[in-house]
């Protein structure tokens, strides 16, 4: 698999999981599958930082899982696509993350597939961008490299 990765100039970097109570599922993988140590923190980008949606609140819990980062995703506040999903699929695998070299050109190819981008902002300094794909339920987020 990485070979492939390596080739579509995509690193993975996370899967990230919507959760409802971050502390809980974190404390919960941890004791069942040993996965942590974890790190937390919480995102609001403020409306200067959102391309693309309206602000809202998120806590993020990241843990190593080989080499894969896996990703805890809980919405606290405000409309977003996490809390979309959260609300009409419950907890589960929300998307993959990837960091991509050329930004505008991936941009601009998975609009032209039809994918349609659910939103996208600055998190420090660097763009981000959630895409769900056209003709799946299926969801990824790219990073600025």
């Amino acid at each position: 698999m990485s070979s492939n990765t390596e080739s579509n100039n995509f690193k993975t970097l996370n899967l990230t999981m919507v959760v409802k109570d971050i502390d809980k599922t974190s404390q919960y993988l941890s004791s069942l599958l040993g996965i942590g140590p974890w790190e937390k923190m919480e995102y609001a980008p403020d409306k200067n930082d959102m391309i693309v949606g309206k602000p809202f609140k998120l806590k993020f819990a990241f843990a190593q899982l080989g080499s894969i980062v896996l990703q805890l995703t809980q919405p606290i506040e405000g409309e977003s696509p996490w809390k979309k999903f959260l609300d009409e699929n419950g907890e589960g695998l929300h998307n993959i993350f990837f960091e991509v070299p050329d930004w505008d050109e991936t941009i601009k190819r998975y609009e032209t597939q039809g994918s349609k981008i659910l939103a996208s902002g600055i998190l420090e300094g660097k763009r981000w961008c959630l895409f769900k794909l056209n003709m799946t339920n299926f969801r990824v987020e790219i990073g600025e490299r």
